[in-house]
């Protein structure tokens, strides 16, 4: 379990960095770097939710819940849609992938270079199964945590007080509105679980819950203030890349600059997992959908999916922008909070949880 709430915060680090800064900017503007909190008290519901669902079934899935839950016939329904939207989220990982890389790197190499680049580490990686990235997360997890508050510290002396104060009571509802971006966000707790029967312990769900609910939410608040402080919310949300620009603002004693170029190497790394899992999440979900048992044999067809999707999903970095705000943002709620609230209230009054 603890293994397995370390894969969820490194797969939720990448998307965070890439687009809270700038939801956070736009919607609570000076204020935005408040955001997280209004975002805890709903995580922490969801992870009592999880628990409950799997007091008494630890040794299940959450595909195993929802059939237990709802029957074949509904249970089926509600993992197909489960199973669309994960193939969508897989497409759009590997192509935020690519655009992050022609906007702040490479800007004239064709975007299927780092498509099929990092398609091709993946599905070497997945076809061991789910036990092997766990362990190489262990480790990055570690590193990644360094490099992010290394980062921070070095960035203090940039940060302006200006950019982040006052803040009203006005500033409650405008950060009300943008906790349900970074709510949807974080609701990704929950698709970890469509591989549970691989994860023990889950009776420890609640404690190691709350521990990454706090890593969460202290790491998200260092991420907005360390980029609002800096550049204030107005350049913020109209940056395309806002960390890195932030990371940019960076000279160690006037002779190290251009630090941000070890950022992105880590950054590259961490898209590994978020894709990985995502890839895993869909083979769990294909196996109990139709009683298979070999996994490495669905890993090829899901990878030619996702190239190919990834191709079409949208024409350029603006439309992935709007399918962020008007698709993913209710839809991640949905699936990842209020569907898991209705499981568990139906299966109160069946029993069967």
């Amino acid at each position: 379990m603890r293994q397995a709430v370390i894969l969820y915060l490194l797969v939720v680090f990448s998307p965070s960095i890439r687009i809270l800064p700038i939801y956070a900017a736009k919607t609570g503007e000076r204020a935005g770097w408040l955001m997280p909190v209004f975002s805890i008290l709903p995580f922490i519901c969801l992870v009592y939710i999880i628990q409950a669902l799997f007091k008494n079934n630890k040794e299940a899935n959450l595909s195993d819940i929802i059939f237990k839950t709802f029957g074949k016939t509904f249970g089926r329904v509600l993992l197909i849609l489960y199973l669309i939207w994960q193939m969508i989220s897989l497409g759009i990982l590997i192509r935020n992938f690519s655009e992050k890389f022609l906007t702040s790197v490479l800007p004239n190499t064709p975007m299927n270079f780092f498509t099929v680049t990092i398609l091709a580490v993946i599905f070497y990686a997945t076809r061991d199964g789910i036990v092997y990235i766990t362990r190489t997360t262990e480790f990055l997890f570690i590193l990644f945590t360094g490099i992010f508050v290394s980062l921070f510290i070095f960035t203090t002396p940039n940060l302006k007080v200006i950019n982040l104060f006052p803040i009203t009571p006005y500033d409650v509802l405008p950060l009300i509105k943008a906790s349900f971006f970074n709510t949807s966000l974080w609701s990704m707790f929950t698709y970890i679980f469509f591989f549970g029967d691989r994860i023990n312990d889950k009776e420890h769900i609640k404690r190691f819950g709350i521990q990454g609910a706090v890593y969460l939410l202290i790491t998200t608040l260092m991420l907005l203030i360390q980029t609002i402080g800096v550049y204030g919310y107005s350049i913020i949300k109209r940056a395309s890349a806002p960390y890195i620009i932030a990371v940019k603002s960076i000279s160690l004693l006037r002779t190290i600059e251009r630090i941000e170029s070890v950022f992105v190497t880590s950054w590259a790394i961490a898209d590994f997992v978020p894709i990985s899992v995502t890839i895993y999440i869909i083979v769990s979900i294909i196996k109990s959908l139709f009683s298979l048992s070999d996994e490495k044999s669905l890993v090829s067809p899901i990878v030619i999916f996702a190239f190919i999707f990834s191709q079409y999903i949208a024409h350029n970095s603006f439309e992935l922008e709007n399918f962020s705000n008007y698709i993913i943002l209710p839809t991640g709620i949905i699936l990842g909070i209020v569907f898991p609230l209705i499981i568990f209230i139906i299966g109160k009054i069946r029993k069967t949880i």
